[in-house]
């Protein structure tokens, strides 16, 4: 879960099953006119959580999730996969703490820094303090996050991710990308379908998501062992 609050934004985003992210900030100093100039014509359109699928927003800064998951043949052994995520267009705070809230974690490293003043890594988390509109956080790690349903099936499940000012849900731009051993695995299916605001792209080894709503989305992958 990937929670980010502070006077003027509330921003939700949870995105591996049972394991959660959380951000959480304190009050920030900034303008309160937050999402943007266009409030009248969102509060007019707020959506109250229910998925609904959008056209890409190109001109906007849209907070947008890409994360990547590298599932190897000894992932299908421990369950464990290699992590890298970054969040891109982070809303301005005064201080945001990154808690992760897996049931295993380890080796979590920032890799990517923009427009942060300070940052402290924790065992479970990263410190961010005087975050500017914009912002990049970048983090890699290793999480036990594939789960092992009988003999040949295996499933990840997200979300939901969501973004939240006040009672409204707001765009939000979510990529996701699974790298799985081709020689070792076979993708069965991905839940939602393909559609328009939710693209799905496969190639030997690698499946790609990319997805632009609001409300609340769940994704849920399955794979076969071969």
């Amino acid at each position: 879960m990937m929670f980010i609050t502070g006077k003027r934004i509330s921003i939700k985003a949870i995105w591996v099953l049972l394991f959660p992210v959380m951000l959480t900030a304190a009050e920030s100093p900034v303008d309160e006119s937050w999402p943007d100039d266009d409030s009248e014509w969102r509060a007019q359109q707020v959506n109250e959580g229910q998925l609904e699928f959008i056209a890409p927003i190109h001109d906007q800064l849209i907070l947008h999730s890409d994360t990547h998951l590298w599932v190897t043949n000894e992932s299908l052994q421990t369950g464990w996969v290699k992590m890298q995520q970054c969040y891109r267009h982070l809303d301005a705070v005064g201080r945001t703490d990154v808690v992760y809230a897996y049931r295993k974690m380890k080796n979590l490293q920032v890799t990517r820094v923009e427009q942060i003043a300070q940052i402290r890594v924790g065992q479970n988390g990263v410190e961010l303090e005087d975050v500017e509109k914009g912002a990049v956080l970048c983090v890699q790690a290793d999480v036990k996050v594939l789960q092992h349903l009988s003999d040949k099936t295996y499933s990840m499940q997200h979300g939901p991710y969501h973004r939240k000012f006040l009672d409204g849900y707001y765009p939000y731009h979510v990529s996701l990308t699974v790298h799985y051993s081709n020689n070792e695995m076979q993708f069965k299916r991905v839940e939602p379908e393909a559609q328009d605001g939710f693209y799905i792209a496969e190639k030997k080894g690698i499946l790609s998501i990319d997805s632009w709503f609001e409300g609340e989305l769940r994704i849920r992958f399955e794979f076969s062992k071969k």
